[in-house]
């Protein structure tokens, strides 16, 4: 116990500002904060001058750049508008005699001479704090785990990492003031501030506290109460880091969902919560793989939405490596479990299981098989379940990138090189016409080098062919559509398309698009060569574009700026209105006329009909055959 006591109370390696009782150092009230300070001021050099690279950032360092503030144009001119203002006389205003009128309260404005005060006093209490608590945190982490605490040392804990959040707090007001220049404001950035916040000032007591339940549990949800409501302020008050405050609320309500284990309802408000937070940001930074692995961990025990949210994160534009853990602890209890026992989801997660764990070719075809059996039965239902099919045509296109794989066999046919739609479909056309196979000896090339992409290809397009055999169904709709917009920018990559072009099914597809075509098809809509729009007053994005967006292959898909003014998947209806269907057959056929321009695959003439071509037929036999699945 006495040494718990002389980790949590002792003085900083300066002996400066952080007394001995460090109980009554985090009871500090901000109205003493200048005697605070003044003993930041006197402190040693050498502790407040360390370079930014590391876990604190250099107080000499932030003190010349605040420095350079005052030589800043902005405060330059501050400087001679104060001067001309005080020559102001204001006697010579005009007044009326007889108005009665409150005059206007006096006050004076922020100088920026005082915020660059302000903030070099605020960052070197913080300083200190900040290396106070990683101190204590390392001490603590190194004792072993049975060594129980007291209630007034996680008490101490707790307060000390209140103050640095209150510090940070402060700094973020000071820094993000409107009178700051722009020197000023960018110094949160330069220096880390809010990932040092998140990292020092919550993440790293949290884990301390997670580590030490049950003991822990009273203070850790007092705690995550305390950041939480720390980061809604933040929130409201400095909104310059609205992302990443977000983030950190999603983390918070996870936490607290995770520590809730005996009331199921409040567990599912706080998942719902950071759900929402999510979502926020997933509408903000679509492209972060690491907000859909988050996703993903709150989509227990939901199989199929685990993975699809699993596999996003791996082939989103900036992917997130870790969600390839999360996928193996899905894939071992459902691998385990006896193969008539899958469902037609298990079955499904049990053929990707196969091809992710690089189980023998026998079990991938086995399990492969027994999905697309179960598929052919259950496919009306599938229809019924929200977004379903949208999730398997994912998890399978996914696949084909071999979960992100940077060896993959397409890991740099899609990498961004700065063209735009436009630009890739005048290379693709310039491709398909020179390759058109109209002689004899010119024969389709078929490229299986790779046999993971070719056999996840197949399970891929095997699934569609069975999609597109429900025509009528209107509930099979979003899942055509997420399949037609992949295989449209598959045209847009003349070296992927020339690898997988034998295993899509163009004939099915082209007769299930003339199944589309109805009276009310709006024909300059869909051979307009611009993206299809209905009218003002219908919403132009659909259920599945927010599942599509983000992904990499789907970048030269929607038109700048698609998804400005939408709300997110909280405020969305949970019901899809029936106005979403004709949007969505509106969106199917303007896909078919753009890939039937190329007129390689299937073509669309003056009667208005879709019709495969003589290369699709030869490929028919490949793309209609299950026996190469394996």
């Amino acid at each position: 116990m006495e040494t718990q006591q002389r980790l949590l109370g002792s003085a900083s390696p300066t002996g400066e500002f952080v007394p001995q009782d460090i109980q009554k150092q985090a009871k500090i009230d901000q109205n003493t904060r200048q005697k605070k300070v003044s003993a930041c001021n006197h402190a040693p050099r050498s502790e407040l001058g360390r370079s930014h690279s590391g876990p604190t950032a250099g107080y000499n360092t932030m003190a010349a750049d605040l420095q350079g503030a005052h030589d800043s144009p902005q405060y330059q001119a501050q400087r001679s508008l104060e001067h001309d203002m005080s020559k102001v006389d204001s006697a010579a205003i005009p007044q009326e005699e007889n108005q009665q009128m409150i005059r206007q309260l006096e006050t004076n404005p922020i100088a920026e001479e005082h915020l660059i005060h302000e903030v070099r006093e605020i960052y070197a209490g913080l300083v200190i704090v900040e290396k106070k608590c990683i101190e204590v945190i390392r001490n603590l982490s190194q004792m072993a785990p049975i060594t129980e605490l007291s209630q007034d040392q996680w008490k101490t804990v707790i307060s000390l990492h209140r103050m640095l959040l209150h510090e940070h707090h402060d700094f973020f007001l000071t820094s993000q003031h409107p009178a700051a220049s722009p020197v000023v404001k960018h110094l949160a950035e330069k220096y880390a501030m809010p990932t040092r916040m998140w990292r020092y000032g919550i993440h790293s007591c949290l884990e301390l506290l997670r580590k030490r339940l049950p003991a822990s549990l009273d203070h850790m949800l007092a705690f995550i109460y305390l950041s939480y409501s720390m980061m809604t302020l933040l929130l409201e008050s400095v909104p310059h880091f609205r992302g990443t405050w977000i983030e950190c609320l999603g983390d918070l309500a996870r936490y607290r969902m995770a520590v809730e284990d005996t009331d199921v309802a409040d567990r599912d408000i706080w998942a719902g919560v950071s759900k929402y937070w999510y979502n926020q940001d997933t509408g903000q930074c679509p492209e972060i793989g690491r907000i859909q692995h988050h996703l993903a961990v709150l989509s227990r025990p939901d199989t199929l939405q685990q993975l699809f949210y699993c596999t996003k994160a791996l082939i989103n534009v900036r992917p997130f490596s870790g969600a390839r853990e999360s996928m193996v602890r899905l894939f071992n209890p459902i691998l385990s479990a006896p193969a008539d026992r899958h469902t037609l989801i298990t079955s499904f997660v049990a053929a990707h299981g196969a091809l992710f764990m690089h189980m023998p070719v026998e079990q991938f075809l086995a399990r492969s098989k027994f999905f697309l059996s179960n598929l052919r039965q259950e496919v009306s239902r599938l229809g019924r379940e929200g977004q379903q099919g949208v999730f398997i045509t994912s998890c399978n296109i996914a696949a084909i990138f071999q979960y992100g794989d940077k060896d993959g066999a397409f890991a740099t046919e899609f990498t961004y090189d700065g063209n735009t739609t436009a630009d890739a479909y005048a290379i693709s056309r310039q491709w398909a016409a020179t390759t058109a196979p109209n002689g004899p000896n010119n024969h389709p090339h078929i490229d299986f080098s790779s046999q993971f992409a070719f056999r996840a290809s197949s399970l891929a397009f095997h699934t569609l062919i069975i999609i597109l055999g429900q025509a009528g169904d209107p509930n099979m709709l979003p899942t055509v559509h997420a399949s037609m917009a992949f295989v449209w920018c598959l045209t847009l990559h003349p070296a992927a398309i020339q690898r997988l072009e034998p295993l899509v099914p163009w004939s099915i597809l082209a007769n299930y698009l003339n199944t589309l075509l109805r009276p009310d098809t709006n024909i300059a809509t869909i051979e307009d060569e611009s993206f299809p729009r209905i009218d003002d007053t219908t919403s132009q994005q659909l259920p599945e574009d927010f599942l599509i967006r983000g992904q990499t292959w789907s970048r030269l898909y929607y038109p700048a700026k698609f998804f400005d003014e939408t709300a997110v998947e909280d405020d969305r209806s949970l019901i899809e209105e029936p106005s979403t269907m004709l949007p969505r057959r509106h969106r199917c056929l303007w896909l078919g006329v753009r890939i039937a321009t190329f007129s390689r695959w299937m073509t669309y003439d003056q009667t208005r009909r879709f019709t495969s071509t003589r290369l699709a037929h030869e490929f028919a036999p490949i793309s209609q055959s299950t026996d190469h699945l394996g």
